[in-house]
């Protein structure tokens, strides 16, 4: 949420001051004499998220519209004095301690937090355990609905019929078109019956046919991988977003823990008990909702 309210980019900052005063002073609209510049208008679209500024810039006359009636829909709330009643002010009272909150987190913890490829290289190089992957294999299938259709291309595929070929003609699964190819899979993640099989297998051999309960298989290792560890190219962005992670949470906790210290407080450790009881008991004897000819009654 912070984001959105708060989110605005470099780029916006970085505006020269006669681009900013032109912006000033050109007018996109007017609502009942209210002027909408276009520095309004364009710092508006400028503190949304990024991924939100595409979509209004594809759509400016939309959103144009939704700021004129923000506009026309606030100046009725404020006519009817909606914006002084007792209600609201406690809602804004929250919001607005919502808001400094998040912009002190935003300020103290969110800035303040950066994690450098040396240390994500770092983290990396002491615990590659955690980047292993495991033993894998890769095989491609035939998949048929009797065992004479599977038995008849096994025996095809002995005397040298190509596999690719056979799958794209004979195979009802969906992967008949890629020649059978089912990629890599680990343990655990195919049927057992089908796994088994493959775990028989020497690169480049057709196994026996085998039944599961989609059919009939004809099965060919295509390759297998020992475990290794993944390229840190692959898991650098990884590790920097946990690393942030963990850095903000150690910052926002210490700051918690600060201000707490600094702080007298006092809890009727008494009164909150009786609370707490009150809720429990509460909760294990709900009030019986009324039933039969009562439920239709008022009183």
């Amino acid at each position: 949420m912070k984001r959105i309210m708060f989110g605005i980019l470099a780029a916006a900052l970085l505006l020269s001051f006669a681009g900013c005063a032109n912006e000033s002073k050109r007018i996109l609209a007017k609502v009942d004499g209210e002027s909408i510049t276009l520095k309004n208008f364009n710092d508006r679209i400028t503190k949304l998220p990024k991924q939100y500024q595409d979509i209004v810039k594809a759509q400016k006359r939309n959103y144009l519209d939704d700021l004129i009636m923000e506009k026309l829909l606030y100046k009725k709330a404020v006519k009817t004095g909606i914006d002084k009643d007792k209600e609201t002010q406690e809602i804004i009272v929250e919001a607005t301690k919502k808001i400094v909150i998040a912009r002190l987190v935003e300020r103290e913890v969110e800035k303040k937090v950066k994690v450098s490829d040396d240390e994500a290289r770092k983290y990396y190089d002491e615990h590659s355990e955690e980047f292993m992957l495991p033993e894998r294999w890769r095989a491609s299938h035939i998949l048929v609905d009797t065992p004479e259709e599977a038995n008849a291309i096994k025996q095809k595929l002995d005397q040298g019929a190509s596999f690719d070929e056979l799958a794209r003609e004979k195979s009802k699964d969906a992967t008949a078109k890629i020649g059978g190819d089912i990629g890599y899979f680990s343990r655990g993640q195919l049927v057992p019956e089908f796994e088994e099989e493959c775990y028989k297998l020497k690169v480049g051999e057709v196994g026996d046919v085998v039944k599961t309960q989609f059919g009939y298989h004809v099965i060919i290792l295509t390759d297998k991988k020992n475990p290794e560890v993944q390229e840190f190219a692959a898991v650098g962005d990884m590790i920097r977003k946990e690393l942030e992670r963990e850095k903000k949470k150690a910052l926002l906790d210490k700051m918690m823990t600060d201000v707490r210290s600094n702080a007298k407080i006092v809890i009727n450790e008494k009164l909150l008990d009786e609370e707490i009881k009150k809720d429990a008991k509460d909760t294990k004897n709900p009030p019986e909702a009324p039933t039969g000819a009562d439920s239709g009654k008022s009183e």
